[in-house]
């Protein structure tokens, strides 16, 4: 089967995406697929490789919190934790945010595995670890409560009320950082299960049409690029809740 536009739909945000070459879906298709580079990749083709696979990342963590914000019923709250020592050994620290999420849910609901979130791991400039997380179905819980559960250090949390693309800011702050040495071969974010997840369809030429008129005055922004494997792409982003 051949394919030459598709609709990604997170939460509130659409996405048009329109191929000047027909992308043939299958097991052979590799219109652009990313993977590890080989061992005998050049350090050029790696430093491209890490490139797509951060690009991926922000690209899924977007989509994965706009998928979420009004799904579960609450405001969606958005902190960072940050340890108080120069704490640099990521398993050490992510096994720390793990016990923190389960205390935080039994807190809340005297269960490990209730919260709905997505963190994303980052690197401070002393080289600590911290994390930027968006829990999406926590009711209130005072500032004092949220940094006697977390233990380490301090919890800074962030007003979002007024933001309509609440996954385009929270991957500001997936950055170089997240290329760091000490996270290859690892996630750089985590998210909990049962999200909502996007919703990627393939669409037909005409369909495609239709679909810009009607989501036209959510327009917010567009570009063309070239992919290696399809040549030219038109992008198109429209938030819903916005209007031109």
């Amino acid at each position: 089967m051949k394919y030459s536009a598709k609709v990604v739909v997170s939460g509130h945000v659409v996405e048009l995406y329109e191929y000047e070459t027909e992308i043939k879906t299958g097991k052979d298709n590799k219109g652009g697929s990313v993977g590890r580079a080989g061992k005998n990749a050049s350090d050029e083709d790696k430093e491209k490789n890490r490139d797509l696979v951060l690009k991926r990342a922000k690209r899924e963590v977007r989509r994965l919190i706009n998928s979420n914000v009004d799904a579960w019923g609450e405001k969606p709250k958005f902190f960072t934790l940050t340890f108080r020592e120069n704490v640099t050994d990521i398993k050490w620290a992510n096994n720390e945010f793990k016990k923190f999420r389960q205390r935080l849910s039994r807190y809340i609901w005297k269960c490990p595995n209730n919260l709905k979130y997505v963190a994303v791991i980052e690197f401070q400039k002393r080289g600590a670890v911290h994390y930027h997380v968006v829990v999406f179905n926590m009711p209130y819980v005072p500032h004092g409560v949220l940094q006697e559960i977390w233990g380490h250090g301090f919890v800074h949390i962030r007003a979002i009320d007024d933001c309509d693309n609440v996954g385009a800011y929270v991957t500001k702050y997936m950055t170089k950082s997240n290329d760091d040495e000490r996270l290859r071969e690892q996630k750089c974010y985590f998210s909990s299960r049962g999200l909502v997840k996007p919703v990627e369809e393939i669409i037909e030429k005409e369909d495609l049409d239709a679909l810009r008129v009607a989501l036209s005055p959510n327009k917010t922004y567009e570009r063309d690029f070239h992919n290696e494997y399809v040549g030219k792409v038109s992008y198109e982003q429209y938030n819903l809740k916005r209007r031109q």
